[in-house]
């Protein structure tokens, strides 16, 4: 699961195995390491208790919330993203996206996009210049 925080928003993107493992446990976890006992801490959650998605920083860990129904809609079909976005200072922006393989990955290691979803601009026929 990667994560990326702009301003006041937070963007998780999940291959194929984080979806899988948060289809199984209703959680994916990760960690970033700043020395011996210092940690940041990111989820993506669910429970049947939320109604709403939401977020929460609690612990030097960020929780990203979401009902179950719409956790597992999400993750049982081709939809892409879900997004919040906060009209006030309530909290940040959340957008929830699946990982696609990368269209130009000159210089990156293949591997890297092993696990990523197909990406479904790949298979589009490129655009003939008029003229």
């Amino acid at each position: 699961m990667k994560l990326r925080i702009r301003q006041n928003s937070v963007r998780l993107r999940l291959n194929r195995s984080d979806i899988e493992q948060f289809r199984k446990t209703g959680i994916c976890a990760e960690s970033i390491q700043f020395g011996p006992g210092s940690q940041l801490t990111y989820t993506l959650e669910t429970s049947s208790q939320w109604t709403v998605m939401d977020t929460r920083y609690d612990h030097d860990c960020i929780r990203v919330l979401l009902p179950f129904r719409m956790a597992q809609d999400w993750a049982d079909s081709d939809q892409v993203s879900l997004s919040l976005q906060h009209s006030d200072s309530s909290g940040p922006s959340l957008l929830i996206e699946k990982d696609f393989q990368c269209l130009n990955c000159e210089g990156r290691n293949p591997s890297e996009d092993a696990d990523s979803f197909p990406n479904p601009l790949a298979h589009e026929p490129e655009s003939e210049a008029i003229g």
